[in-house]
């Protein structure tokens, strides 16, 4: 099974350090759009393991995106056609706080329940307005098909319901 973690400049690392964690005994990837170093929110720096048009889209199982301030990538077409392309094979694709902005801003989350943002989806934020189109909930973590999104706070929760979501339990 290979899980890829989407990496852009200024990506919370805290919001997906634990699914990296849980997720570890997988074939864990780092994708992004360079073929250059990233830094985290928190000032990391991240080398590249692959880049998305190099990525062989029926070998990715969950792409999950982090949280962060990923607005300038909200046009970007190389990305949508890959999420798009991973959603059209069924994969699962996860995004957490900014990470489900970006979906949403994508078009990703259009007629979907979802949630997103720090404590979740706030009218007065400047992203609220890709969510015109999606159902949002409260919820902390919501999962709609192979989509699953989460408030920026429910990094724990949202890196079990991955877990879960991929058929890592063997029970609940």
């Amino acid at each position: 099974m290979q899980i890829a973690l989407f990496y852009y400049d200024g990506f919370s690392e805290f919001e997906v350090v634990l699914a990296g964690l849980l997720l570890r005994q997988q074939d864990l990837v780092s994708i992004e759009l360079e073929n250059r170093e990233y830094r985290s929110e928190e000032r990391q720096r991240f080398c590249v393991d692959r880049i998305i048009k190099d990525v062989d889209l029926d070998s990715i199982d969950l792409l999950i995106i982090p949280g962060g301030d990923p607005a300038v990538l909200v046009e970007n077409q190389d990305l949508k056609n890959f999420i798009g392309g991973l959603l059209h094979r069924n994969k699962k694709v996860a995004g957490i706080c900014g990470g489900a902005s970006l979906l949403a801003g994508l078009g990703v989350l259009k007629g979907k329940k979802c949630t997103g943002m720090t404590s979740g989806v706030d009218p007065s934020r400047p992203s609220y307005k890709y969510y015109s189109e999606s159902i949002v909930s409260g919820d902390q973590v919501v999962v709609d098909g192979n989509i699953i999104t989460a408030q920026g706070q429910a990094y724990v929760e949202f890196a079990v319901e991955l877990v879960r979501q991929m058929g890592l339990y063997k029970n609940d």
